[in-house]
């Protein structure tokens, strides 16, 4: 059970991914640095199209804690909108306030 609950994750994670490149674009990703953020790996997508994302998504802390894992800029913004509150723990928290590029 639990490994299908994994590759279900997995497969979630390459369709989000997939969506956010879709929807990036290279002026976003350019207009970026006016706001501070500098991101290695960014698709360009703005917020209003993550809030988008995160609606159809709804509320999923395994595929919170996964996007995270892929380091893509956008796919840790929207770990914010998708995340369990209930399920976010005090060192999880920490370990993604190390991760903070910007």
């Amino acid at each position: 059970m639990a490994r299908a609950a994994k590759d279900s994750t997995a497969e979630k994670v390459k369709a989000v991914l997939a969506t956010l490149e879709r929807r990036g674009t290279k002026a976003t990703r350019d207009g970026m640095a006016r706001y501070g953020i500098v991101a290695p790996k960014a698709y360009g997508v703005p917020v209003g199209g993550l809030h988008q994302v995160a609606k159809k998504l709804g509320r999923d802390h395994a595929l919170a804690l996964a996007l995270w894992k892929t380091g893509w800029y956008e796919a840790r913004m929207l770990t914010s909108f998708i995340d369990d509150p209930a399920l976010v723990t005090a060192a999880q928290m920490e370990r993604w306030a190390r991760d903070f590029d910007n």
